[in-house]
């Protein structure tokens, strides 16, 4: 079969195996590209040529696992961070507010102690924002709460889409309980969030395309973001090799063509200048919105290169927290793009 029947036939019924050799196929520049550019005009067709950008608070909880996860920055006890106050939350609510924002996600570790998330909604809902929730774990009557104050978005994230695999990258969680969450979330009629991890070692493109494929049967999704694996020092994985953008751009496209009306994002390995690739390969939101975050260290999330030459954005770091605003930056992509940003 040729390589655009090939694209068709995913696009009209998806299967595993057509996935997989589509992907397959998909080695050389003219196959990529021919991909890239099926799935953009999907986008394209089906929920314009238009850029959501997300902002985020960063921890509304402290991760609290037994067993952290060996990808994560959590792993390492230095990096562990602590929540941010209620006074802090304000503060990072208001500066995101001034920078023009109209989503917000509320981001955390796994702590079941969820006391202080219905205030955080509350004072998002009134400033205005559309607000997600992407914390660990959420009890369905939590889930109501929620709800009912005004949280319009939850992650439920499959990440790995094996449950045997998932336990061995996640030891202290399981894939039933994220899938548990996900079939409360459309129970309440309450839009879906999940994110896939690709390129952890020893995964498979077969595993990140049954990713896809399991969220498709969710009917309320509203957002699936393809994460690209980022190693962190000092965790086992640290000296694996980062995703490429190239293999998270072919899974955008590919998540585009089985999931064409849908939200798209890309996130962990990709950065800012990856943006336009993903774009071009279907994607329609980012968190690149303002943010605000905890300071790992004395220059947050900087790299030591914003000494030399300017940074892409401007981030302050005051009082142990991180504000940050790539917007503007992303703007002028889009710009010369010819993408309205959302």
């Amino acid at each position: 079969m040729d390589f655009e029947k090939l694209l068709k036939n995913v696009a009209e019924r998806p299967t595993l195996k057509k996935c997989t050799a589509l992907l397959e196929k998909a080695k050389g520049y003219d196959e990529l590209r021919k991909l890239l550019d099926f799935a953009s005009k999907l986008r394209d067709e089906n929920v314009g040529r238009t850029l959501k950008l997300d902002s985020f608070v960063y921890p509304v909880k402290k991760c609290m696992l037994e067993k952290y996860c060996i990808y994560c920055s959590n792993y390492v006890e230095e990096f562990r961070l602590e929540p941010l106050s209620i006074e802090e939350f304000c503060r990072a609510i208001e500066f995101i507010k001034g920078c023009g924002m109209k989503r917000i996600t509320l981001e955390g570790g796994y702590n079941p102690d969820n006391s202080k998330i219905p205030v955080f909604i509350e004072i998002s809902r009134k400033a205005g924002f559309e607000t997600a929730l992407d914390i660990y774990p959420i009890t369905e009557n939590e889930l109501e709460e929620f709800k009912s104050l005004g949280a319009s978005e939850v992650y439920a994230s499959v990440e790995i889409a094996d449950g045997k695999i998932f336990k061995q990258f996640k030891p202290g969680e399981n894939l039933e309980d994220r899938l548990k969450l996900a079939k409360e979330i459309c129970k309440l009629k309450m839009g879906l969030s999940s994110t896939l991890l690709i390129g952890l070692p020893g995964t498979s493109e077969e595993l990140w395309i049954k990713g896809i494929l399991l969220l498709r049967e969710f009917d309320c999704l509203k957002h699936l973001t393809i994460s690209g694996f980022n190693p962190v020092f000092g965790t086992p994985l640290e000296n694996s090799e980062p995703a490429s953008i190239v293999t998270v751009a072919k899974l955008v496209a590919l998540a585009r063509i089985i999931l064409p009306d849908i939200d798209i994002s890309a996130a962990g390995s990709v950065s800012l200048q990856s943006l336009p690739l993903m774009l071009i390969a279907g994607a329609n939101r980012a968190y690149l919105g303002a943010y605000v975050c905890r300071a790992r260290t004395g220059k947050g999330f900087a790299d030591e290169l914003d000494e030399v030459f300017k940074p892409e954005y401007e981030t302050v770091i005051s009082d142990g927290l991180v504000f940050a605003n790539p917007s503007r930056a992303v703007e002028r992509i889009c710009m010369e793009l010819d993408f309205e940003v959302l």
